[in-house]
């Protein structure tokens, strides 16, 4: 008999949930997708033949380390152009999406016992990886502008990592404040703490401080595609310091996931300024369907809202009952959530739930709510 002790690996919150929600669901506030509609298929299309044509069967060779370097430049561009970061193209490391990005970081930067400082709750698919490399995750208050820095700085005694989503923050949907980000980066620099900033959703907000990238060459940025082009294209990237810049783009290749094929579709995207005609719709559109979620969320179940937010696809509420219960009725009548107590440090409320407006549908929004408004008083 084999006699191997595997390490502890959990599922996701996230994945159980569209586990249950596979069919026959309308009211989708589960997934972190992006609207459907959105999604510039034909331009894709285009892009692809193109790739096919000009490349040949090189577009489905290895990849090589780093990331195509077209891309890196191109991803350069679109950081200084839409986000008011700067960095050279070198510094740019293109991952197999966000969360590749985030495991291959824990990888380098997290030992057991390093402290990895995150907001309290965030987002669960990357607290995962710290945990898995035996990083001690100290949970960080959140406030409606972001990370309370203040606690931060009296719980980072012994440096270590701070993981931040600052703007349109996941699960809570709130944005860090700019003396927040003033002080989180200058606390970052008298501490020795290493700054690690996600950041899937800026671009899609219009009324959005720049990065903490802009503020600090410090700070490793994460970014992605996925919110933007469709998250099956798997393409993300982060913005490394000199130091960091060489581990990562080795580490990278240790699993060769980065597909070349779509890196090429995603550089000639960009190359087609497809991001610009997508954007002003996207902003308008989840502005208007996080809008609309709130003020449902206010006529229909007052006082749900955990956390005010601003951007983004989410929010934060407390049902008054057993949110993974509540999901195998919900899922029934054709709507899907994402239970969160999972989402905090140690143990969270079990009557918190995330609602997204994704890829539910604008209209569809007002009902939903009051569906899961219903299903929650059938539960008293």
């Amino acid at each position: 008999m084999v006699k191997v002790r595997l390490p502890r690996v959990e599922w996701s919150p996230v994945e159980l949930a569209s586990r249950l929600s596979r069919r026959g669901i309308r009211f989708n506030f589960a997934s972190g997708s992006p609207d459907p509609g959105l999604v510039p298929l034909s331009r894709i299309r285009e892009a692809v033949e193109h790739v096919l044509s000009e490349y040949g069967t090189g577009a489905l060779a290895y990849p090589g380390a780093g990331g195509f370097k077209g891309l890196r430049v191109e991803v350069a561009r679109y950081l200084r152009d839409y986000l008011g970061v700067s960095a050279d193209w070198r510094d740019v490391i293109i991952t197999s999406g966000a969360q590749h990005a985030i495991k291959l970081l824990a990888q380098l930067l997290v030992r057991r016992g390093v402290r990895v400082y995150v907001e309290d709750p965030t987002f669960y698919e990357t607290l995962a990886p710290f945990r898995f490399q035996g990083g001690r995750v100290v949970g960080i208050r959140v406030t409606n502008n972001g990370m309370d820095i203040g606690q931060l700085a009296k719980a980072a005694d012994e440096g270590g990592v701070v993981y931040t989503i600052p703007s349109c923050h996941n699960p809570t949907g709130v944005s860090m404040s700019e003396e927040s980000r003033r002080e989180l980066v200058k606390l970052a620099e008298e501490r020795g703490l290493v700054v690690v900033e996600d950041d899937p959703y800026t671009i899609l907000s219009s009324n959005v401080l720049r990065p903490l990238r802009a503020l600090s060459s410090s700070v490793i940025y994460v970014g992605t595609f996925s919110k933007l082009l469709g998250p099956g294209f798997r393409v993300g990237f982060v913005v490394a310091p000199g130091w960091l810049r060489g581990s990562l783009e080795r580490l990278e290749q240790h699993d060769f996931s980065t597909s070349t094929l779509t890196q090429l579709v995603v550089y000639e995207l960009l190359r087609m300024g497809v991001i610009s005609e997508v954007l002003d719709k996207a902003r308008s559109t989840y502005k208007s369907k996080l809008s609309r979620l709130i003020e449902a969320l206010n006529n229909y179940m007052p006082g749900s809202l955990q956390f005010n937010p601003s951007c983004g696809f989410y929010a934060l509420v407390r049902l008054g009952v057993n949110a993974e219960r509540l999901l195998r009725t919900a899922v029934k009548f054709g709507l899907t959530y994402v239970p969160a107590s999972r989402f905090f440090i140690g143990k969270g409320p079990v009557d918190s739930a995330r609602l997204s407006i994704g890829v539910i549908k604008a209209e569809d929004i007002e009902n939903g709510v009051k569906l899961l408004s219903r299903l929650v008083k059938d539960q008293y």
